[in-house]
């Protein structure tokens, strides 16, 4: 990511980009500035050309990555969703002839694929890294989504303090699509005043059930066995069953279980964020949260919640009765 933000500032681009990854917000931002960078606005009727999904054949991209700019200095060819990075079979003539007109691109064609699905097994992948740039976009570090955050609500003439955005993002959870969103809304609740609050964001702002379980999790490591019931009640209420929340709470205590003993081993951050089966980029918030229960309390709630689950299978327990027994218990 770094190279390509130094790429866009300096403006020496390369012939052919691959955006691909988990966070679809990035890949179409990068893809935008990258198609705002090579070709202005008034010139995209003539120089800028989109084929998406099964219209991406060899020769509809040969045609136009052939084709001469008009009154511009480039043409950009923007791919979307094809199947040429997907690992599935395609026509290995086609191929070949896809990677031959990567290698050979003029330079005055820009050629930006935005995919989905990437094998890096596949021979496009690897004609693509050598005639350019493939970047994978995932989901940026905790410092870069406060960033994240604060940027798009200074676009409305808003502000917040950092920690009212780490708040913002564990409440609202999700991927960026969805963050932009809810950040939209809460500017536009917040109307002529411009200072964001947690309150705000309660008020607003839509939930990931798993979020909010999240916050019953704090809840509980926090002895609000109170505010862990109002949570709980309030997903129920949303439609939430209490089987899926039961199974939500017992894997979000199992993570940061995980990450307490990949802490206590001294860890690196990448083998902790494995072994706990969570995001690197995500472990901080549950190394946070991992401070609030003693290891010996969370080794006696993964037993417990063992025992309820299979009583829940058997039909001896019912997943609400389970999910109070267990607020109880810490």
């Amino acid at each position: 990511m770094e190279k390509l933000t130094a790429q866009l500032k300096s403006g020496n681009l390369e012939k052919v980009y691959l955006l691909f990854g988990s966070e679809d917000y990035l890949i179409h931002f990068y893809a935008n500035r990258l198609a705002d960078k090579s070709v202005p606005e008034e010139d995209r009727f003539m120089n800028l050309c989109v084929l998406e999904g099964a219209e991406a054949t060899v020769d509809k991209i040969q045609e136009s990555t052939d084709t001469y700019p008009f009154m511009g200095d480039v043409r950009l060819t923007w791919v979307k969703v094809s199947v040429w990075f997907s690992g599935k079979k395609v026509d290995p003539e086609s191929q070949d002839r896809l990677i031959e007109v990567i290698r050979s691109l003029p330079p005055t064609s820009l050629l930006i694929f935005e995919e989905k699905l990437v094998d890096k097994r596949n021979g496009v992948y690897k004609a693509v890294q050598k005639a350019g740039y493939a970047a994978e976009l995932s989901q940026p570090n905790e410092e870069m989504m406060i960033q994240f955050v604060a940027r798009e609500l200074k676009k409305e003439n808003k502000m917040l303090s950092k920690e009212t955005a780490k708040y913002f993002l564990q409440t609202v959870g999700g991927d960026m699509v969805y963050q932009q969103l809810e950040l939209a809304k809460l500017a536009a609740y917040k109307g002529e005043n411009e200072i964001v609050t947690p309150q705000d964001i309660d008020a607003i702002c839509t939930p990931q059930p798993e979020s909010d379980v999240f916050k019953m999790t704090d809840a509980l490591g926090g002895r609000n066995r109170r505010e862990a019931m109002r949570i709980y009640e309030r997903l129920v209420a949303n439609n939430e069953a209490p089987a899926r929340i039961f199974y939500l709470l017992c894997q979000q205590i199992r993570r940061i279980y995980r990450v307490k003993i990949g802490e206590e081993k001294r860890m690196p951050k990448e083998e902790c964020a494995q072994f706990a089966g969570v995001s690197p980029k995500a472990l901080w918030i549950y190394s946070k949260q991992s401070g609030r229960f003693r290891k010996e309390q969370l080794e006696s709630l993964i037993f417990e919640m063992t025992e309820m689950d299979e009583k829940m299978k058997t039909g001896l327990l019912e997943a609400g009765d389970a999910i109070e027994r267990l607020v109880t218990l810490v």
